[in-house]
């Protein structure tokens, strides 16, 4: 009877020790290396829900994608540099990034690993803007079939004589204003050093004097 009673609470053991390891449900970030933070952003939580405006109309873009974002690198650094940086990230899916064209330099889309979700994807891009290499990182977003890559440039036309207001309240965004090609519009540079994104800042030149209209400027593609 001892026998018997022994071997019957050693199956029962086995058992429980089994079922414990087993995973019920989707695991967002299974076999994704990340820190505790992109952990915690579990599926089924609240996700922010991005706008802008624009002619004193909101312009909502929803939840960010979940499988590119864009990032900017400090110059000079070379193509394996660059790699090296992003394949620190186990949330990276490939570390060779697509070059996008600005006018203020160069972009990198950034493909993302399967499986995450928007708050994951925020987090993420957290920890990529905390690197010193990494000069720039913002979401994309869905908008019908397309793609829209918020990028580190924002397209700001002004009055007459309206530069020097731009100007000022592009220095204290800490943001750059580029050189304008003698037009009333003016191309405006953001990168990590500045108080937020290219969405942020037309919010934040909403009503400002001097200021006709602003305008984040996106990579626009196909949704993949």
């Amino acid at each position: 009877m001892k026998k018997n009673l022994t071997l019957y609470f050693t199956c029962f053991l086995f058992l429980f020790a089994f079922s414990s390891c087993r995973q019920d449900g989707p695991a967002p970030i299974r076999n994704v290396k990340a820190g505790p933070k992109l952990l915690r952003a579990q599926a089924g939580s609240s996700f922010t829900n991005y706008a802008y405006i624009s002619n004193q109309k909101q312009k909502s873009l929803g939840s960010v994608y979940t499988k590119q974002v864009l990032v900017a690198f400090a110059s000079g650094l070379s193509a394996e540099q660059e790699q090296a940086i992003l394949a620190q990230y186990g949330f990276v899916k490939e570390a060779a990034a697509e070059q996008v064209a600005m006018s203020s330099g160069q972009l990198h889309r950034v493909a993302l690993a399967d499986g995450l979700n928007p708050g994951q994807v925020e987090v993420a891009l957290q920890e990529l803007a905390g690197n010193p290499q990494i000069t720039y990182a913002a979401p994309f977003f869905m908008n019908g079939d397309e793609l829209l890559g918020l990028t580190n440039e924002a397209l700001v036309t002004v009055e007459a004589g309206g530069k020097e207001h731009l100007q000022e309240l592009a220095k204290q965004f800490n943001a750059e204003v580029l050189p304008s090609n003698g037009s009333n519009l003016y191309i405006v540079k953001l990168d990590d050093n500045s108080q937020g994104n290219a969405l942020a800042f037309v919010n934040y030149l909403q009503g400002k004097k001097g200021i006709v209209q602003a305008e984040p400027d996106f990579v626009v593609s196909l949704s993949r």
